[in-house]
This record gives structure tokens, C-alpha cells and sequence, in this order.
């Protein structure tokens, strides 16, 4: 016989044995139950303990800025080489402006799968072209890269790492967001806080699905698997997690962690 007791953490119902175990999952038949292990809110930023079975699986919507990340690397690296090497700084400077307008790029456009696709088939087609015309003598790529060539792209040292440093302030305050606004997805509902003032948003797990969307594959890679989170629930988008960083990673914990029901300890009077 069961019989129903609202969660203390949760505010939600769940079918509870005559003889729970407390601070455990649903015990698997024939099996004895699994005790979860605590997650950390530091999760957000590193899925570490992937492939445990833990109470719930924090993850935080992330600003744009973390995809800079290439072009605060090639500031700091540039002004090293340019002050330690003798490395072209017109060569450096044209290799810095081409990431930094990479970067741009990443967060003006999305490039879904179908997208990306023909942008790399055209890159290919331009690529072909410019072989062709070489092979006919048609000077065509000898004019580019001499038009290239003529362009006064330099920056001082001191321009490299101040941008550098401009771009790390800047990224190190990003990074401080999603440890006080973050989501922690549990096996009964899901839970949006906001520190210092706790718990702001609460989904039940019943009747809602968890998706994981990639907008732009370029994102994808920045991230390192990362993605869009969506908790739809009877056919709406109730909340969509944006920027996750290793959220390919994130989602086995959580198609492993929504599998299972969490029970509640109830005493016996």
C-alpha cells in the first residue's frame, strides 16, 4: 500500500512506500535502493561526476561572452609574440582582426546545422574557384593577397593586452553570473534560483519534457558541446536555458536522472 507526502525540499507529491529509505532513489526491482550523491552549484560551469547518480543536475544560461574566449587567447598571445619575437606585426595584427571579427560574427548570426552545411560547401566552391584560376594564370589570388599585403594592420603591444585584459574583466564577470542564477533540475520538479534570495521558478517534473536544442553549430564547438536547454510543458516553452557550455555531456546525467522517481521519508506514527 502507498500512499502520498509532500516533499520537504520540493513542495511536490510522490508515491511513498509503507518502508521508504530516506535520501534515496526509487529502488530498482529486485535491487536494493541507490543512494544519490550531492550535487554541487560549481557544476554549472564543469559537469563534474557525469556518470553518477546524483539528487539533481545544475546547469545556468551563460552571456555571450563566452564565446570570446579565441579572441582574449590571440590579444595575450599576439602582444607576447610581438614583444619577444620578430614575427611580422602586420601578420599578427591581420591574424587578430580576423578572430575578434570571428567572434563578432559567432554572436550575430546562427548558423544551424542546414546553414553551416552550405556555408562550408560555398567556402569550398570559393575555395575550388580560387584553385582554378591560379591554374589558368588568372593572377586573381596574387591580387587578393597583394591587396591583403598593402593593408597597415598593426597594433601596439600595449593595444594587445589591453584589449586582452578589457575582454577578461569583461569574461570574468560573465563567468560570476551563472553561479547566483542557475537552475537545479531534479527528479520532481525543476527549480530556478536566484542567490541571495533563493528559489524564484518552480516546474513540476510531471507533464513537462527537457530538449536540447543547437541553434549554431559554431556555438557548438565554442562550448564544447554546449547548446540550448528547453522544459516544455503541454506543448509550450515554459523555460529555454541558453549557452550551456558541455551540455552533450549534461544531458546523459539528466535522461539518467529524470528516469528514475525520488521517494520521500515519511515516519511512521
Amino acid at each position: 500500500m502507498t500512499e502520498t507526502s509532500p516533499d520537504p525540499e520540493t513542495g511536490s507529491t510522490a508515491p511513498v512506500p509503507s518502508s521508504p529509505t530516506s535520501g534515496t532513489a526509487g529502488p530498482p526491482v529486485g535491487g536494493a535502493p541507490k543512494t544519490l550523491k550531492k550535487d554541487s552549484v560549481w557544476e554549472v560551469y564543469y559537469p563534474k561526476g557525469a556518470s553518477e547518480e546524483k539528487e539533481a543536475v545544475p546547469v545556468a544560461s551563460f552571456p555571450m561572452i563566452i564565446y570570446f574566449w579565441p579572441a582574449i587567447a590571440t590579444f595575450f598571445l599576439c602582444g607576447l609574440l610581438q614583444a619577444s619575437t620578430s614575427v611580422d606585426p602586420q601578420t599578427l595584427g591581420l591574424w587578430a582582426t580576423a578572430v575578434l571579427g570571428f567572434n563578432l560574427l559567432v554572436i550575430v548570426t546562427d548558423l544551424d546545422q542546414k546553414k553551416f552545411l552550405i556555408t562550408i560547401l560555398f567556402l569550398a566552391v570559393v575555395g575550388l574557384a580560387a584553385y582554378i584560376t591560379t591554374l589558368n594564370d588568372m593572377k586573381l589570388v596574387d591580387s587578393v593577397s597583394a591587396w591583403v599585403s598593402a593593408m597597415d594592420v598593426t597594433y601596439s603591444t600595449h593595444a594587445y593586452l589591453l584589449l586582452g585584459t578589457m575582454l577578461s574583466v569583461f569574461f570574468f564577470i560573465g563567468m560570476l553570473q551563472p553561479r547566483f542564477d542557475y537552475w537545479r533540475l531534479e527528479a520532481n520538479e525543476f527549480v530556478h534560483y536566484v542567490q541571495p534570495w533563493g528559489r524564484d521558478q518552480s516546474i513540476p517534473r510531471q507533464g513537462s519534457t527537457v530538449t536540447r536544442e543547437v541553434p549554431d553549430v559554431i556555438e557548438l564547438m565554442l562550448t564544447f558541446g554546449g547548446g540550448t536547454l528547453a522544459i516544455r510543458r503541454e506543448g509550450q516553452v515554459v523555460a529555454r536555458i541558453e549557452h550551456v557550455p558541455f551540455l552533450g555531456r549534461r544531458m546523459k546525467a539528466i535522461e539518467r536522472l529524470l528516469g528514475a522517481t525520488r521517494v520521500t521519508n515519511v515516519s511512521s506514527s
